[in-house]
């Protein structure tokens, strides 16, 4: 982001987007939407916990003195972790800014179970939760705290930098070797589509021990790709993606990204994902033989489903726009001391499922 932070967004605040990690596509999009820059601010290694005693504090200082420099009257903060939220509260207490958090699936992990008294004090407070879907928008309720549901923008990507890929059908698995990614079950469904190229994101060595050596002929595996580059370039090369997920409620923000480029997608059969992609994709049970079905499936329907995904993504788009008009609005009404009531406008939109 290169604007000057005294730029001012639609609502005539100036706001800044905070998070702590090396790269978040979708804080990113926040900042865009509203008209602010965003702030990664992260050191030492990612998703690393030995290193939080010491990287916790570093950020803490860093956020705190880029906030005061920048003074932004408005702050999109991204949670987990729960302490860059403690942080952008104190800003906001000392100079009367407003701020709003967006919850990534993983704030409500187990691992995060002993923050959880901080975490709904400081929701509270927030002139509103983002969260991704209407099951953790009841939990955050749950805790006196604003809600207010936001799938995905379905935004443009950038161009990136081409990527080549084989002749013939090729899928992207998009991954990044997290625990819930079903990483064995998607190359033997691989193996099962020997006429299909599968082409694997993510760090090679977080892969799952012996996973790379035993990867059938059709599968290549990336390696990390920069995320508007090389990363873009492959998914407007393939025929469609797969993203997968054993956790229920659990944004695939990668499948939105190939939704976004007019991609059909593999997912995992869910409630929230079909409410998500409706019928952009093909859902799959996290099985071998069911990933393999479905692949098979998005091959021989691809023309229709990428028109599918084209329709999805233009209906999402403008769910979007309405939810940001109701974002602002809260923020605003937070600011002339809005209490949180039965039917308020958060609370609407909480109920409220994105139009199919």
């Amino acid at each position: 982001m290169t604007r000057s932070p005294h730029d001012t967004g639609r609502s005539g605040r100036r706001w800044v987007a905070v998070a702590w990690a090396p790269y978040s596509r979708r804080s990113e999009m926040f900042a865009r939407e509203l008209g602010g820059t965003l702030h990664c601010i992260h050191f030492l290694k990612f998703r690393s916990p030995p290193y939080a005693p010491v990287k916790y504090p570093m950020q803490a200082v860093a956020t705190l003195r880029m906030l005061f420099r920048e003074r932004p009257d408005a702050v999109h903060v991204q949670t987990p972790p729960f302490l860059c939220g403690l942080v952008v509260w104190l800003y906001c207490r000392i100079t009367g800014a407003r701020y709003v958090i967006e919850y990534h699936s993983a704030a409500f992990d187990p691992a995060w179970t002993f923050a959880m008294p901080v975490q709904r004090w400081v929701a509270r407070r927030a002139a509103v939760n983002i969260v991704t879907n209407e099951h953790w928008a009841r939990v955050v309720s749950g805790w006196g705290a604003r809600t207010l549901v936001m799938y995905d923008a379905f935004l443009d990507l950038p161009e990136g930098r081409p990527y080549r890929v084989r002749d013939g059908v090729n899928l992207a698995f998009l991954c990044v070797f997290a625990p819930d990614e079903p990483v064995r079950e998607v190359l033997e469904a691989a193996r099962r589509n020997p006429g299909v190229h599968v082409y694997v994101t993510g760090d090679t060595g977080k892969a799952p021990a012996g996973s790379i050596a035993s990867a059938p002929p059709n599968v290549t595996f990336t390696g990390f790709l920069d995320p508007n580059g090389e990363y873009v370039g492959l998914l407007r090369a393939v025929d469609g993606a797969i993203v997968l997920t054993t956790r229920d409620h659990t944004l695939q923000l990668a499948g939105c990204e190939a939704v976004a480029l007019g991609k059909p997608i593999v997912t995992s059969d869910f409630e929230y994902l079909h409410e998500l992609f409706a019928d952009a994709a093909v859902y799959a049970p996290n099985t071998a033989e069911g990933i393999g079905h479905a692949i098979a499936d998005l091959v021989a329907r691809r023309e229709e489903l990428a028109r599918n995904a084209v329709r999805v993504r233009e209906a999402r788009r403008e769910e979007w726009r309405r939810r940001m008009r109701q974002l602002e609005e809260l923020v605003a009404g937070a600011g002339a001391g809005q209490h949180r009531e039965e039917g308020s406008l958060a609370d609407r939109a909480t109920r409220e499922r994105s139009p199919e």
